[in-house]
């Protein structure tokens, strides 16, 4: 009898081991398969859509739909200086003595009109990739992209039709308008559009590599031409309060307006207050505040302004309700004087 092991049924046979290598080698297959590479664009994404041709982002989300939304959002970050409204504030003019001369000064202000703003500014944007992040299940990555020319096709076309409508308003303010409310009005639109204008001259240099157009005008030149406007418009003031009246003067003053004792415009100002109320031990002084601008004894401007007070003690609210129409006044004194005209 052979006692001798059998080594050779613990052996790899030749077939065996072949098969078995094959087997090894589709499961690292599988496996490589499916944990795909993570794409260069995502480090990168001009790796995939070169700087000098698109402008690109990338966003991620636990699903498809959020993670594009947030690449076009981190796409429109780039226009972020452009899409914020630097606009000189009539509302807080002040009046400086200097050299014996009454010079004119302003705050700026800056609002921003994303919303609107990244609409236009994004025209053209597309998703352009997807990765599904094996390594960290259900996260998903999106590449967005804008293409430069045709951006620039855009900015440009947009930039000359508001250099047309800045130039056309001007003109009719100086040459064609009836009334100074008339061409006040059409200042103001002037330099709403030239605001406008102003932005999409931004956005154009970010897809243009620097390079805009030049406009006949300039945000400075339009809000000269309002105070200029301002200037050359006397106007007197009536109302029954002294204290009413002064301060009606002030806000016009800080206009830029003269104030004359008689004049063919006359400005008026009335408060229109309900009786105090009460309410969970808060009172509160609701009305309106409302402004006339007449030409001779014709209204061609007429204005309303809602107020609306509280404080712990009644007493508190008539003084408040004035100091709040008194700092507003200027503004709404330019929103009257630059209105549609009637």
């Amino acid at each position: 009898m052979n006692n001798k092991p059998a080594f050779s049924s613990f052996l790899i046979q030749p077939k065996t081991l072949a098969s078995f290598l094959v087997v090894v080698t589709v499961l690292a297959i599988t496996a490589c398969s499916s944990t795909p590479d993570r794409p260069e664009w995502l480090n990168n994404p001009e790796s995939a859509y070169p700087a000098a041709t698109h402008l690109s982002a990338t966003g991620s989300a636990d699903d498809r739909q959020r993670a594009s939304d947030r690449a076009i959002s981190n796409l429109a970050k780039i226009f972020e200086v452009s899409v914020q409204e630097r606009s000189t504030d009539f509302s807080s003019a002040q009046m400086n003595a200097g050299q014996g001369q009454l010079q004119i000064t302003n705050e700026q202000r800056v609002t921003r009109a994303v919303s609107t703003e990244t609409r236009q500014v994004l025209q053209g944007a597309r998703v352009v990739e997807y990765w599904d992040d094996n390594n960290n299940p259900g996260r998903v990555h999106a590449l967005a992209v804008l293409a430069k020319q045709p951006a620039a096709s855009r900015f440009r076309q947009s930039i000359l039709a508001a250099d047309r409508e800045i130039k056309d308003l001007i003109s009719y303010a100086g040459v064609t308008a009836n009334n100074p409310i008339s061409a006040l009005n059409a200042l103001k639109r002037a330099r709403d559009t030239q605001i406008q204008r102003d932005q999409l001259n931004q956005n154009l240099m970010i897809v243009a590599d620097g390079q805009g157009v030049t406009g006949q005008y300039d945000q400075a030149a339009v809000d000269s031409l309002i105070r200029n406007a301002l200037s050359t418009l006397p106007i007197a003031v009536q109302a029954d309060d002294p204290s009413v009246k002064a301060e009606l003067q002030r806000a016009l003053t800080k206009l830029g307006v003269k104030t004359a004792a008689e004049s063919e415009y006359v400005l008026r100002g009335f408060a229109d207050l309900a009786p105090v109320s009460e309410q969970q031990s808060w009172f509160w002084l609701r009305g309106s505040y409302e402004l006339i601008l007449q030409h001779n004894d014709t209204v061609i401007a007429k204005k309303r302004w809602p107020v609306k007070i509280t404080a712990a003690e009644p007493g508190l609210l008539q003084q408040r309700a004035r100091d709040e129409i008194n700092q507003n006044l200027p503004g709404h004194v330019f929103e009257l004087l630059s209105s549609e005209p009637k």
